[in-house]
């Protein structure tokens, strides 16, 4: 008893004597004592994605941040009178010692709690000496901050169990909610933690509930609440969230700190940061969802995974990363994020191709020739063919790109030139394309490697309307005292296309009917919103993608298997299609999925299909067709012509004479003025090899001319070989080894003579 008086008698003169001692007295920032528990990575609306459990968590938010609630349950629950006291309480101090041996109370001010946690820890003095010190520094602390600012601090810092230090990471932890948003029965149950957090953190038992009850009903009797208040909060149930969680999206935080110690390497390293990042965690969970649903029913096709990244189009935030739709297949081969290792797209770069194209001079109108064609490379010849395994004659650019054709793509690159389309894809920030010395024509079919993240960035400039904003993941970074180290600046977005081009592009991407030639009536990518989309498959089915936008979401998806494997005849419309579409409908129930903004400076016109010019006498098409001021046509076509006997004829460009032909159309046959002749096959410099299982091996040889040429003459190294006429262009030819040359030449009606000529060579 004596010492319990001697403690009372020193804490009042601790008390008078440290009026004017407080205010002058050197005192650490308090800021700088909390205790510094591991990293925290959060999603955009503060939940936790992973965190650095070794030495707890913690979160730092202002008081204002808190739940009223909150804060009346801590005062009723640790101090009563903290508004009152000037850092010690003496009728709390009186309190105690009354009850000394019977009915323990405690003295300590929050005040001094804060300063034994922040001053103190450790220390292992005598209890007295202890007490009078803790009294000191409580009134120092009173004396130079606020009561918010010291609520503030002592939010912040206490430990409520589960390595929660602060009110903020206590609210994730056990109710997976922020401190904003907690209730009355929440509010009071965590405020009665920090007493004894061990016992009482384990999980929601008799004592942890008597301890809530206690301290609503200090709250009914400090005139927080009512007792019906009370009552209620009594009787809910308080769900609190299982002990351990398991990250949230793994990959998408590793690629967060990987940008983290990019942009600032010296905070790569530090603990106790709390970095915010862009991901919406809600959304990352069904995708996760959709994506291993859509890939398990792929499996007997050889498919083992997949991976999707969705990107905001104006800032580039990145909102859902699924770097593996299978993490731990062993399949899989390991931790392998298929969201950023470099695969080849197939297709998904001929939207760029083609905006390459419209600044070369092509408007979506273009008639392009998807024909048997072979071109000549450096060390070979090379003949695309189409998906379907069949051609369509000329088309309108705007068919060719939504039906995804081939041939077109590859005569279209062959022209404007594979520096061009480098030089486009190098601006939407496809960097992985560095090696130009490789890229031939098979460019334009995805012959280069790029990522996901990059070709999903790309498409959103296009949805962005031609501006280009960099995908990050990280927005701001602060420390344990909440002080903000690192925070995203938002750069200008870059201009990278015209917005006309861009809008041209999204026209014929969101274009069902475009479609049709190349994917049918029904595809995956029918949406109840305007959605842009292109799908790729790579070489033997390697690798596919389908990647596409609204205004507000560019989603890409990329399936396939991580060691390169192939699948067994899995396209982007089967494999990412689907998955694709499911996702951009499970993003729509939460975001706004705008219609698109057609720009100033374009022009609709009829035109003829698929000539792009303006409509003749007997065009059978006339279609609406969308231009850049001063790109529309002026000239009449005359690809139609109607005969004497009333037939409507075609008559197209040469190359696409013998496609004609094939495909059974009238063509204009005399009458007209071209005098082009061409040797369709063998293409120049084809290699011809003899197959020596075959009974007889010979050379088909096929002419094609203008509608003012009916016949031709055709020989072989000098030696006729036959005459051959428009209706029926081709001559057979034995083949002999070596190296030859065949000509083509026809009369005109001036007497003039026309001529073309192939070489190629037999083995």
């Amino acid at each position: 008893m004596r010492v319990t008086r001697a403690l009372v008698i020193a804490c009042a003169m601790v008390l008078v004597a440290s009026v004017g001692y407080a205010r002058s007295a050197p005192l650490d920032d308090p800021a700088a004592k909390l205790v510094l528990p591991g990293s925290v990575v959060l999603d955009a609306r503060g939940t936790v994605l992973e965190r650095n459990a070794r030495d707890g968590l913690r979160i730092p938010v202002p008081l204002s941040a808190v739940a009223p609630r909150m804060i009346e349950a801590t005062i009723s629950a640790e101090d009563r009178r903290f508004q009152q006291h000037p850092g010690v309480d003496p009728l709390a101090i009186a309190r105690a010692l009354a009850t000394l041996g019977s009915r323990p109370s405690g003295a300590s001010t929050i005040t001094q709690q804060l300063a034994r946690r922040l001053y103190l820890d450790g220390d292992t003095r005598p209890l007295l000496v202890r007490k009078l010190d803790e009294a000191r520094i409580a009134v120092m602390l009173e004396a130079r901050f606020t009561k918010a600012e010291i609520l503030d601090l002592y939010l912040n810092d206490v430990y409520y169990g589960r390595g929660a230090y602060g009110i903020e990471a206590a609210s994730r932890v056990y109710f997976g909610t922020s401190a904003s948003h907690l209730d009355l029965a929440q509010a009071a149950y965590l405020a009665g933690l920090p007493q004894r957090p061990t016992e009482y953190g384990t999980a929601a038992d008799a004592s942890a509930d008597a301890r809530q009850a206690y301290v609503l009903a200090r709250m009914v009797e400090d005139g927080w609440i009512g007792t019906d208040d009370a009552a209620l909060a009594r009787d809910e149930r308080v769900e609190m969230s299982p002990l351990a969680d398991g990250p949230i999206a793994d990959a998408f935080v590793q690629y967060a700190l990987a940008e983290l110690a990019r942009v600032r390497p010296d905070l790569a390293h530090r603990d106790g940061l709390m970095i915010e990042t862009t991901l919406d965690a809600g959304l990352q969970s069904e995708m996760e969802r959709l994506a291993r649903l859509r890939i398990a029913p792929l499996a007997d096709r050889n498919v083992s995974d997949g991976a999707l990244v969705a990107i905001e189009p104006r800032s580039g935030r990145i909102v859902a990363f699924v770097g593996s739709a299978t993490d731990g297949d062993p399949r899989h081969g390991g931790d392998i994020d298929m969201a950023v290792t470099p695969r080849e797209p197939g297709s998904a770069l001929k939207p760029f191709l083609y905006a390459a194209a419209f600044e070369h001079g092509y408007t979506a109108a273009t008639p392009l020739l998807d024909v048997p064609t072979t071109f000549q490379t450096v060390d070979s010849t090379y003949a695309p063919l189409d998906y379907d395994r069949s051609f369509h004659g000329v088309v309108p650019l705007r068919t060719a790109l939504a039906s995804s054709l081939n041939v077109p793509a590859v005569r279209t690159l062959d022209a404007i030139g594979v520096d061009s389309m480098l030089e486009i894809l190098h601006r939407f920030g496809l960097k992985t394309l560095d090696t130009p010395e490789r890229y031939g024509l098979s460019l334009t079919l995805g012959g280069g490697d790029v990522t996901l993240v990059d070709l999903t960035s790309a498409y959103a400039a296009l949805a962005a309307g031609g501006e280009l904003t960099e995908p990050y993941a990280v927005t701001r970074v602060r420390d344990a005292s909440g002080r903000v180290l690192y925070e995203r600046t938002a750069g200008p977005a870059r201009r990278v296309l015209s917005a006309q081009h861009a809008y041209l592009l999204t026209s014929i991407l969101s274009d069902p009917d475009a479609r049709i030639p190349g994917f049918g009536g029904v595809t995956p990518f029918d949406l109840p919103f305007a959605a842009a989309v292109k799908s790729g498959t790579s070489t033997a089915f390697r690798d596919n993608w389908t990647v596409g936008f609204t205004p507000d979401l560019a989603v890409g998806v990329w399936v396939g298997n991580a060691d390169g494997s192939p699948m067994t005849d899995v396209s982007g419309v089967e494999g990412a299609g689907p998955l694709w579409h499911d996702a951009m409908l499970a993003a729509a129930l939460a975001r706004p999925m705008s219609s698109f903004t057609r720009p100033a400076g374009l022009d609709d016109v009829t035109v003829c299909a698929p000539t792009g010019l303006l409509p003749g006498p007997f065009c059978p098409s006339p279609v609406r067709e969308v231009f850049v001021r001063g790109t529309a046509p002026t000239t009449v076509e005359r690809y139609y012509v109607r005969d004497a006997s009333g037939v409507l004829r075609i008559d197209p460009p040469v190359d696409a004479r013998a496609w004609a032909l094939d495909a059974g159309l009238p063509l204009v046959t005399s009458g007209g003025t071209g005098s082009d002749l061409r040797i369709v096959a063998p293409a120049d410099r084809t290699v011809v090899f003899i197959a020596p299982e075959l009974a007889t091996n010979e050379l088909v040889v096929r002419v094609a001319a203008s509608a003012g040429i009916d016949r031709a003459a055709v020989s072989i190294d000098g030696r006729s070989v036959g005459i051959v006429s428009m209706s029926d262009p081709t001559v057979r030819w034995p083949l002999v080894p070596g190296t030859h040359t065949v000509v083509a030449s026809a009369r005109l009606a001036d007497g003039s003579l026309v001529t073309a000529s192939s070489s190629f060579e037999v083995r």
